[in-house]
């Protein structure tokens, strides 16, 4: 569910190389852009992703201690 929150372009190019395995310089040459674009959208999806996973688990673990 979170990696279809990302903005299309990051979405397009997480999955492309996370999911798919595509190299940076394959992604770059499929959809028309440099080299340096896709490793940097990629590092911005993996860097939103991980900071909603943290604020997920911030929120299950209050919720948690909550019932305590």
């Amino acid at each position: 569910d979170l990696v279809r929150q990302l903005p299309p372009g990051y979405q397009t190019i997480f999955n492309l190389h996370a999911i798919e395995g595509y190299t940076h310089v394959e992604i770059s040459a499929m959809l028309g852009i440099h080299e340096g674009t896709s490793r940097s959208q990629y590092a911005r999806a993996r860097n939103l992703l991980i900071t909603w996973l943290q604020k997920e688990s911030e929120s299950i673990k209050s919720s948690l201690y909550a019932r305590s």
